[in-house]
């Protein structure tokens, strides 16, 4: 229990994450002198315990109950629970504990975010260092698997010196720690040479409640405007709208004038977030009966400053139960577990967007961010900006939007790119491509906007 409230502490809300290089101490220590069925216990309640703590805010979601996080907690709390079973089958052997927990860790992270429907790669070990841009730096090499192997290291060094007073395993992990803030220090003192872009962020802050009447939806619509026009006084490059900031863009060609008439008159390019509904053809015999389901998109639109529109990014990586139902074909999913939703259709292809000086933003949506390859085989030799479209207002004034956001710092640093966080009730951010944050706009359920210029790092992009 020591371990999950520490875990706890480690991420936000609390922001602690220094106490990640000593967090699983307590966990080990109990593993090492149990049967594998009592570690393996152990780990679960661990698990579930630190699962809850973190993830808390998930009872926010209108309509959530403890039976929809039962089944996903019990499997999660087996990742967990497998590792410290494998602590305490691997104590006995020299080296065996300092070479293989961090390994089976890791490969348990890899399996996790590539589970299928299931693939939840969020709250990893690296991404609590998301505040410390000196020890993130390594990730720009190693990815976050890298340093979640490092953190884990760190702490079976720290165990085995107490416990088994080994002291060989701790200086070989102080080497690795001292070579990766040695190198975090030459990265960050390295001069950003290459181009600078000005971009803004609009928040708009839409509320649940203006969503169901016409008078919000006009008041919201103004906010978004108002807060455009401001922004485009500093001349900006760029302004991106957060997720879903308008809705059935396609079908509503007022709309679509209305946002092509803001950029040309603020001169400024526009990436809008929207969703969009249509009819999908479900069945239909060819002659007697065609039945017709409700489905939608969650895009992205780019607009030029002369209001020109390109084809829209289409959201590729769905929410399971929130966006599709997995294995609909086998499973006809109880109405009690899974409420009726209308589906989304997932997109085809990433988007490369036109800024200036050679430079392209591919926009990602919401929780594709959690996905290291999936954003690098978005950026790889095509995009120099990412940007980070969100709208985490069903979580209400929690530290979702804060756990969401920290995922992105490890994005820029991977591919070494700034990601702009567009988020429509916060906390909107801008991250350089070493994982600071130049902007942000911290207060939850504030409306506002950002501007900074960003540089984009040459070899990024064509000179």
């Amino acid at each position: 229990m020591t371990t999950s409230g520490l875990l706890i502490l480690t991420f936000p809300n609390f922001n602690q994450g220094w106490l990640a290089w000593g967090a699983l101490i307590p966990l080990i220590s109990v593993c090492l002198f149990s049967r594998p069925a009592t570690a393996f216990a152990l780990g679960l309640l661990s698990g579930s315990t630190a699962l809850l703590g973190i993830f808390y805010w998930i009872f926010e979601v209108p309509g959530f109950r403890f039976y929809h996080a039962l089944p996903l907690a019990i499997f999660y709390d087996l990742f967990p629970a497998s590792w410290c079973a494998g602590i305490s089958l691997s104590k006995k052997k020299k080296w065996m504990l300092f070479l293989l927990a961090p390994i089976l860790w890791v490969a348990l992270d890899v399996l996790k975010g590539h589970a299928g429907f299931l693939a939840f790669p969020w709250v990893t070990l690296a991404q609590s260092q998301h505040a410390s841009p000196l020890i993130l730096q390594m990730t720009a090499l190693t990815g976050e698997y890298g340093l979640t192997f490092l953190i884990v290291l760190v702490n079976i060094a720290i165990t085995e010196t107490i416990f088994l007073h080994t002291y060989k395993q701790a200086a070989i992990a102080l080497l690795l720690v001292g070579v990766s803030l040695l190198w975090g220090v030459y990265r960050l003192h390295q001069p950003v040479t290459g181009s600078r872009i000005k971009i803004a962020v609009v928040q708009p802050a839409i509320q649940l409640s203006e969503r169901k009447t016409p008078e919000g939806t006009a008041a919201s619509r103004k906010r978004m405007e108002d807060l455009t026009r401001k922004a485009a006084l500093f001349h900006p490059v760029l302004i991106v709208w957060p997720e879903t900031a308008v809705r059935d863009l396609k079908r509503h060609p007022e709309l679509m004038k209305w946002i092509q008439k803001i950029a040309r008159e603020t001169h400024t390019s526009l990436l809008v977030g929207t969703s969009e509904f249509f009819k999908f053809k479900k069945t239909g015999d060819g002659q007697y009966q065609i039945e017709f389901e409700r489905r939608s998109y969650n895009a992205a639109y780019f607009f030029n400053p002369n209001g020109e529109t390109l084809p829209p990014y289409y959201k590729r990586l769905l929410l399971p139960f929130g966006e599709y139902l997995p294995l609909s074909s086998f499973i006809t999913w109880p109405n009690w577990l899974i409420p009726k939703m209308i589906q989304s259709l997932p997109g085809k292809c990433y988007r490369y967007m036109p800024l200036s000086k050679g430079i392209t933003i591919t926009p990602i949506i919401c929780w594709e961010n959690l996905f290291p390859g999936f954003v690098k085989r978005a950026v790889h030799g095509k995009a120099q900006i990412v940007a980070h479209l969100v709208n985490d207002n069903w979580f209400g004034r929690t530290s979702a939007p804060e756990l969401h956001n920290m995922v992105s710092v490890l994005r820029a640093v991977e591919n070494h790119v700034p990601v702009i966080i567009a988020s429509n009730t916060g906390p909107s951010e801008i991250i350089d491509p070493y994982g600071r944050i130049l902007k942000k706009l911290p207060h939850l359920f504030q409306p506002g906007f950002i501007i900074a210029d960003v540089p984009v790092p040459a070899g990024n992009h064509d000179p």
